[in-house]
């Protein structure tokens, strides 16, 4: 108990001659003496220039000026007439292209001869039928079909051994059967065979959505679009504007189904 009172004593003795003797009191981290006199931090005033939320969000918003677009102060009749009436960018190279498509009804179409001479038809519209045009290329190369029908050219290559599969190497001026390539029918588009390159892959010519088009096809690799060296292997086949349903084929290797021989 007597320690207790000298340890007491001793500190007060201490603060008496220390701390009380300062003019300003000492300043701690932590009040840890009751006598210390430790005023709070002052608060940090708010930036002069900060403005209210809602005052940034009524500001009046700027006009935009675009310096580069010309203001249009009138349309005219006039003025789109000239514009229609000038010249094309590349009116040379314009000329240059190949566009059956733009000829008139009823003009002449290349002649006809030999299986790569259907190349020059690819881009032309006709309406007909599609099956009627293909039988009418083969017999203008001289090969012999029968048949009104894809169900009837069938039926006649079956019966006079002419009916190959899928994989059965066709030759130019043959004709190759392709199921679900316009609709859920099968037998429902014929092309006509124009060549066979090294590598396997056959170059066709059919008529789709009244155009004359061109593709390749290759059913040893149904599914390859491209080989290593980019060259094409199979083309996109279907052409109708019907919505397909799900794990539907387009590659004209993976609707190959007959290969119907013509010589």
């Amino acid at each position: 108990m007597r320690r207790a009172l000298a340890l007491a004593a001793l500190g007060t003795a201490l603060l008496a001659g220390g701390c009380g003797t300062r003019a300003r009191p000492y300043r701690f981290a932590s009040p840890m003496l009751a006598t210390a006199d430790v005023p709070p931090a002052p608060l940090r005033a708010p930036p002069a220039t900060a403005r209210p939320k809602a005052e940034l969000a009524n500001r009046e918003a700027r006009e935009i000026r675009v310096v580069s677009a010309p203001k249009i102060r009138e349309a005219s009749a006039a003025l789109a007439d000239a514009v229609i009436a000038q010249p094309a960018a590349q009116p040379e190279a314009r000329a240059a292209l190949a566009a059956p498509h733009r000829l008139a009804a009823g003009a002449g179409a290349p002649a006809i001869h030999v299986a790569a001479d259907l190349r020059a038809l690819v881009g032309y519209r006709d309406k007909r039928d599609p099956f009627a045009v293909a039988i009418e290329w083969t017999r203008t190369l001289g090969r012999t079909v029968e048949g009104n029908t894809a169900e009837e050219l069938l039926a006649w290559a079956e019966s006079s051994a002419r009916l190959g599969d899928a994989t059965a190497e066709a030759q130019p001026g043959d004709l190759l059967i392709f199921d679900h390539a316009t609709s859920d029918a099968e037998a429902d588009l014929v092309a006509v065979v124009i060549d066979r390159d090294a590598r396997g892959v056959t170059e066709i010519v059919y008529l789709g959505n009244g155009v004359v088009r061109r593709g390749f096809v290759d059913p040893t690799r149904m599914a390859t679009r491209r080989d290593r060296e980019g060259l094409v292997v199979n083309t996109y086949l279907r052409h109708g504007r019907r919505w397909p349903a799900k794990g539907t084929h387009y590659l004209a290797g993976e609707l190959l189904a007959h290969v119907v021989r013509t010589h």
